[in-house]
């Protein structure tokens, strides 16, 4: 487990060459006054930047403000990442770090006259959490690949090569190319907090994702276990009432079906999107005029 103080050290530690290129300065305390744990203020000519660590998240914050001026309605979000301390390794403030220095040098970063903003390279900004908390958007599939992968950041390369490849992602390859593995790792390990991280996630965009991120948690992904029991029961304790009667329902249908499992394990070559059918997920969902088929 670790602390507040230790993943701050990470973070900054990340961040510093940035901070430093942008002209950000960290906020001196006041002599006798208690530093703040799991927040760390920086001020600039543009303004303060604050990061702060609070219930499982980590946050970089800005505000056109001085220091000692500013209001805690002032802030806005920068960036925005899942950070839970109780399963946190050094690898994952790592990772939050360059996030956060990205983000920084896109605001920040001086351009010169009459030259454009470079492209930026790799995927193009995901929906924003703070939209899906509130309401206002929901998960879809370049979303849900940027959450994961704040899970499994040694699959990071493969993502943003993923959508390199094709000018769009492709979930269905990513996950049937490594992200599969890496789900089934971490549920033949069982450790609870690592378990209750991941289907912390799935149940969350099962329920505030498109239909085509349902398909990917509910077919591509939990839709492999129907050749091992003792990892669905594992898997029973921590999805959500939501999400469980399908995967079991989605397992059995595919252990019955093995063409269905055969062309989910081999999808058809790329080609650029048109009008879609219902796939398999709609139909095992009653979509598409079908019903559940064999069920």
């Amino acid at each position: 487990m670790m602390n507040a103080n230790a993943a701050m050290d990470l973070l900054l530690g990340g961040l510093s060459p940035t901070l430093a290129e942008l002209g950000f300065a960290a906020v001196r305390k006041k002599a006798g006054e208690a530093a703040p744990e799991g927040v760390a203020l920086f001020t600039g000519e543009a303004g303060t930047l604050r990061i702060k660590l609070e219930d499982d998240r980590a946050a970089l914050q800005f505000c056109e403000s001085p220091p000692e001026e500013v209001l805690e309605g002032e802030y806005r979000q920068l960036s925005l990442s899942l950070l839970e301390l109780e399963s946190a390794a050094e690898r994952d403030c790592k990772y939050i770090a360059g996030e956060f220095a990205e983000a920084l040098q896109e605001k920040f970063r001086p351009r010169k006259k009459g030259v454009p903003a470079a492209a930026k390279k790799g995927p193009p900004k995901s929906v924003s959490k703070t939209a899906i908390k509130n309401g206002d958007a929901y998960y879809d599939a370049l979303s849900f690949g940027n959450s994961f992968t704040g899970i499994y950041p040694e699959l990071r390369p493969a993502y943003r090569a993923n959508y390199e490849r094709y000018g769009e992602f492709l979930p269905e390859e990513f996950f049937l190319d490594g992200g599969n593995s890496a789900v089934l790792e971490t549920i033949r390990r069982n450790n609870p907090s690592q378990m209750k991280r991941l289907f912390g996630l799935f149940n969350d965009v099962y329920e505030n994702g498109v239909n085509e991120v349902q398909s990917l948690v509910a077919v591509t992904i939990l839709g492999s276990l129907e050749n091992d029991q003792t990892l669905l029961a594992r898997c029973a304790d921590y999805m959500s009432a939501d999400l469980a009667p399908v995967v079991i329902r989605v397992n059995r249908y595919l252990a019955a079906h093995k063409e269905a499992r055969r062309r989910m394990e081999n999808p058809p070559l790329y080609r650029p999107k048109k009008e879609k059918k219902p796939g398999l997920f709609q139909q095992l969902m009653g979509g598409g005029g079908g019903g559940m088929p064999g069920m």
